[in-house]
């Protein structure tokens, strides 16, 4: 189980309290200067359709509707959204990444939604791609990058005549989704997305959660998120930060919600691994996930052999699910479990729902 957030000494609440204003500012203020919000929307706009063509849509409507749902819901109760509409999609890849565009423009990978285990921890997620959006951080760093002549082409950036100008603005937003945008920038979208979860009803920790899973899962399987290596001295900053925002944030809000089992209940299917993006032509043995509901006695150990054959599967099950191998399991929570093969769909699964919060 993810350890529970630490009690912190005034000192580092008044801090935590300061640096939530001081955000708050920032997100209102701190706008670009060179370039309008109608050329990043075309930048957007038209880098969205390389983004599709180079991943692919998932195809499970489903769940395409459930990330743009929760995608609006989080738009809804910003105060400033900058753009006047967003865009959410669900990618086809096994990558574990989410990734904004200019302009409001945001997408998920079927590979994040494998590695996260609540829909608070989704929440927080989607939250920092809407905090780099309605910050700039896309348009900022590629005044940096490449400067402001070459982005104020406008609405006619993406046309055939300035086909060499759009080359170098796109290349350059793709190196920054990679890349990520750099410390404070993070750190800022971190905070912008736990605050907008936590106004729509989601518990902060979920952040903390979703950054403690990806550094154990990075150092088993050498995937790393964008912008978040777990061997560097930030990352650990960057998780200690984001605890302390979430027990200040946690302090006057009693009734937030994980929606844990129904956040699993929808993964139940989900293609695992596999391909990265719609040109990666090498071949993979098919999996996805199944969840389990935990019965009265089960262990990890117990599962892995009823569900997976072998008792040694127990640490990738603990892994999956952001758990320690020895933590009791109590009865009727669900876990993910990869089995092999293409999913069957089994029309008699049923799975219990979150309690009442």
């Amino acid at each position: 189980m993810p350890r529970k957030p630490q009690r912190f000494k005034a000192p580092y609440f008044f801090t935590a309290v300061v640096l939530l204003v001081l955000l708050v500012t920032v997100s209102v203020v701190y706008s670009v200067p060179f370039i309008s919000k109608e050329t990043e929307l075309s930048m957007g706009r038209s880098a969205d359709k390389e983004v599709v063509q180079q991943y692919g849509i998932y195809q499970d409507k489903a769940l395409q509707l459930y990330v743009n749902q929760l995608g609006q819901t989080l738009v809804s109760k910003l105060v400033n959204k900058e753009f006047p509409k967003f865009f959410f999609k669900l990618v086809d890849s096994s990558d574990i990444n989410a990734f904004a565009l200019p302009g409001g423009y945001i997408y998920v990978t079927r590979g994040l939604l494998a590695a996260l285990n609540s829909e608070a921890e989704l929440a927080s997620v989607i939250g920092h791609e809407i905090g780099h959006v309605t910050l700039h951080h896309g348009a900022k760093m590629m005044i940096r990058s490449i400067g402001a002549q070459i982005l104020s082409f406008g609405g006619a950036i993406a046309s055939p005549k300035n086909a060499g100008q759009w080359l170098a603005v796109s290349s350059a937003m793709f190196q920054q989704i990679n890349m990520g945008y750099g410390r404070e920038a993070e750190l800022e979208s971190d905070a912008i997305g736990m605050m907008n979860a936590t106004d729509a009803g989601y518990q902060p920790i979920g952040m903390v959660n979703f950054l403690r899973n990806l550094r154990n899962q990075e150092i088993m399987s050498g995937q790393a998120y964008h912008s978040f290596q777990a061997s560097h001295p930030e990352t650990k900053e960057r998780i200690v930060k984001a605890g302390l925002m979430a027990s200040s944030l946690s302090r006057n809000n009693s009734h937030l919600k994980d929606n844990q089992n129904s956040y699993l209940s929808r993964l139940h299917g989900l293609v695992y691994g596999g391909k990265k993006h719609a040109r990666d032509n090498r071949r993979y043995k098919p999996k996805h996930l199944v969840i389990y509901r935990v019965q009265k006695g089960d262990t990890l150990e117990s599962i892995a052999v009823k569900e997976m054959g072998d008792k040694r599967h127990a640490l990738e099950i603990a892994v999956i699910n952001g758990r320690k191998e020895n933590t009791p399991l109590k009865p009727d929570i669900s876990l993910k479990i990869i089995k092999e093969g293409s999913y069957v769909k089994d029309k008699s699964l049923h799975l219990s729902p979150d309690p009442a919060s």
